[in-house]
């Protein structure tokens, strides 16, 4: 059976400013409304975790977790290396294929964009096959998380390719994980499926990455009220044979998913065992 097309992909609540007292007290309230409602908030794997939506002050929220993915630019050098000392494999997030306004090199790039990120008004993604794009998140961007110090990239939005597949737009974030690749430490998709499909059609998958991380295959977030759901079925068998076949293919397997309860937490961390992956149960889309 063909998968059923996501024309609105799971992404993340992304957290741009710090909020104030009565915006983080309305904030708690509405996340908490359907943890109570929907079983969301089940204790996660603590083998993995994605945390984007803290910063360094934070980092206490990570001692239980042996390998994390952290935003870099809300985390000192110093502190990524009291992670290390602690024990931790530290990923740091890399958004390959699009170009969020709040970054303080939008405008430097904001002419090389495709169109607005449905439902991210303040996002665009990103024309990966201009040169200009590939030097400054393979080159600057990623140079500097190496030179930081961490073990590997998370690297974000190769979906560009399902939105935009032009074979210019799949060259194009090829070239990204080739130069990428002279840092010598792992690399991480998240998401972009029909991308690694491809690379894995062409042969090309893991000489351009190590591993995959697969938001919602059991679970997801409904945006309208954001309360924690179960994935449609169609979906989660879609998902399955993919991660299967990335696993055969040699790939590292990694499943984010959102506020499972702990029924269906027992089903994923059954599945997970079973099969020799990794998964991280977010309490909500903030991914704190």
């Amino acid at each position: 059976m063909p998968r059923i097309k996501q024309k609105k992909r799971i992404k993340r609540i992304k957290w741009k400013k710090r909020l104030s007292l009565p915006e983080a007290l309305l904030l708690c309230v509405l996340l908490c409304l359907p943890v109570l409602s929907s079983g969301c908030g089940a204790k996660p794997s603590q083998e993995y975790g994605v945390f984007l939506g803290i910063g360094g002050e934070e980092a206490e929220r990570l001692q239980d977790y042996r390998m994390v993915v952290i935003e870099p630019s809300e985390f000192r050098e110093e502190q990524l290396r009291e992670l290390h000392e602690a024990g931790k494999t530290v990923y740091g997030y890399l958004n390959i294929g699009a170009l969020e306004e709040y970054r303080p090199y939008y405008n430097r790039f904001r002419d090389m964009t495709l169109g607005v990120y449905e439902d991210w008004p303040d996002e665009r993604w990103a024309d990966v096959s201009r040169p200009e794009w590939q030097r400054f998140v393979a080159g600057e961007l990623g140079g500097q998380y190496a030179e930081m110090g961490f073990d590997g990239l998370f690297l974000d939005n190769a979906d560009v390719y399902y939105h935009y597949p032009a074979d210019s737009t799949f060259q194009g974030l090829c070239a990204i994980l080739q130069e990428l690749k002279v840092y010598d430490i792992p690399l991480l998709i998240n998401g972009g499926d029909t991308f690694v499909k491809r690379c894995m059609d062409e042969g090309s998958a893991l000489s351009l990455f190590e591993g995959i991380n697969q938001e919602s295959v059991f679970t997801g977030i409904n945006f309208a009220d954001g309360s924690c759901i179960r994935q449609q079925e169609a979906e989660t068998l879609y998902f399955k044979d993919y991660l299967a076949r990335a696993k055969d293919c040699g790939l590292s397997v990694y499943l984010l998913e959102y506020g499972a309860a702990p029924a269906l937490a027992g089903e994923i961390e059954s599945y997970c065992r079973e099969n020799g992956f990794l998964w991280y149960n977010a309490e909500g889309p903030a991914l704190r």
